[in-house]
């Protein structure tokens, strides 16, 4: 995928080739419209003098002629009475002319070829090194009639014009490309300000570096962002306030209930005792789910100290002992393997981490399953956890992260859909990554970089 910048240069480039293809093609009809035919006139002109200056005031050498016109700036192709051809100053690119015309220049019939040289698209006759673009008139000398076809010698009058002329644009295409690239990185660069604010903005963070001091649209695109992240901003705090007190309100009563509930369900007979238990647990439900969001408007805040040394071994460990009731009602057997290594960061968050995955694997998993825990350092420290239960398919994965998502809702799950949430918001505080791989049958993989 292109980049705007890259877009941008090479837009600019493709415009300068077609403009400079435009002004030679505008500048080659200019040419056989109006200076073609002066241009030849000039050298009909200078023939004709040469012409006359040799019947009149030399010794009848043509070859003497000939030299003079050569060094005077022209090119001479000169078919002699006898069928030899001779050739003064440069030489041309192409010596081929019909042997008609030669018959018909000796006969005294001017040949106007660099009159009526034929139009071509993106050639200009004025540089076309041919004897067909020539000029040609007879000379009669004391072996016969000369046919001579005569063009100025371009490469010997104007080379030191061509090099300057050439080395100019060289010049001038190097620099304009090195200033237009210049140019462009200055336009995208407050682009890319945007673009990285934007991702800032999706990931909950303050927008930072905007171009606000500008005064073109880039920077009325840029007050208007700023404006909309802190209208984002104001309401997400807001947001966060109401659902932090909410859920401490609820927290309290919710933990009475639950008990009460608990108590209830002892207290009850045979009859009543079902309606108790659905109470007991849809409590606990929720008490479970205002903790969890107790926890999310926490990690919302980000006001939290990553400063202490975590012993992952102990922390993982200490979880799965904690779930060791509920892995021995279902039979799963756990196998670790845990390299000693610590790493700075909250360690209730991270055991959360850990306590949420297993849960999930647990909950996965099939009656006498496996789940394997890998601890171990490469470039960064990666944890691996995975099972081999019922997996998940492409949709699940895309939004298994997302707050509230239940992938599995047709399983009867009692999950509150923010386990795997709360997991992605304290790895990503902690600085890392997770990722996920599955196939539906074969199990998940959830690995975790710090």
């Amino acid at each position: 995928m292109r980049t705007l910048y890259t877009r941008i240069v090479l837009t600019v480039f493709m415009i300068l080739l077609l403009s400079g293809a435009i002004a030679l093609l505008v500048s080659n009809v200019a040419y056989y419209t109006w200076w073609q035919p002066t241009y030849s006139e000039k050298t009909s002109e200078a023939a004709s003098t040469a012409v006359g200056y040799f019947s009149n005031h030399t010794d009848q050498d043509e070859s003497a002629l000939y030299t003079f016109l050569a060094r005077t700036g022209y090119q001479l192709h000169v078919v002699k009475a006898d069928g030899r051809v001779m050739r003064y100053g440069g030489s041309f690119r192409d010596e081929s002319i019909d042997e008609r015309t030669v018959t018909s220049v000796r006969e005294g019939t001017v040949y106007e070829g660099m009159r009526d040289y034929p139009f071509h698209l993106f050639l200009l006759g004025l540089f076309d090194n041919e004897v067909v673009n020539t000029y040609g008139f007879p000379l009669e000398g004391p072996d016969g009639v000369d046919a001579v076809f005569i063009r100025p010698d371009l490469s010997a009058q104007i080379r030191e014009l061509h090099l300057f002329v050439g080395l100019f644009f060289a010049l001038l295409t190097g620099l304009a490309f090195l200033l237009i690239a210049v140019a462009t990185r200055s336009i995208v660069k407050p682009v890319k300000s945007l673009t990285d604010a934007t991702a800032s903005v999706a990931s909950r963070k303050t927008p930072r570096d905007l171009p606000l001091e500008r005064s073109d649209e880039i920077g009325v695109l840029a007050r208007r962002f700023d404006e909309m992240a802190r209208t984002i901003e104001t309401s997400e705090q807001a947001r966060r306030r109401f659902v932090s007190n909410v859920s401490h309100e609820f927290q309290s009563p919710l933990t009475s209930l639950t008990g009460y509930a608990s108590t209830l369900v002892e207290l009850t007979d045979e009859k009543a005792r079902p309606y108790a238990e659905i109470i007991r647990d849809e409590t606990t439900r929720l008490s479970s789910l205002t903790r969890q969001l107790l926890l999310l408007a926490r990690l919302d805040e980000a006001d939290i100290s990553l400063e202490q040394d975590v012993l992952l071994t102990t922390s993982i460990e200490d979880v799965i002992r904690g779930l060791s009731f509920q892995l021995d009602q279902k039979g799963i057997a756990v196998v670790t393997d845990l390299d000693d290594m610590t790493v700075k960061g909250d360690p209730i968050l991270l055991a959360q981490v850990w306590m949420n995955l297993l849960q999930n694997a647990i909950h996965a998993s099939r009656e006498g399953g496996t789940i394997r825990i890998k601890l171990k350092r490469d470039e960064r420290v990666t944890i691996i956890v995975s099972d081999d239960g019922h997996g998940m398919d492409d949709v699940t994965r895309a939004h298994l992260f997302e707050r509230f998502f239940q992938g599995d809702a047709s399983r009867g799950t009692a999950g509150t859909g923010l386990g795997l949430s709360i997991v992605h918001d304290i790895v990503s505080l902690h600085g890392g990554t997770i990722q996920v791989e599955s196939t539906p049958g074969s199990g998940t993989t959830f690995t975790i970089q710090l």
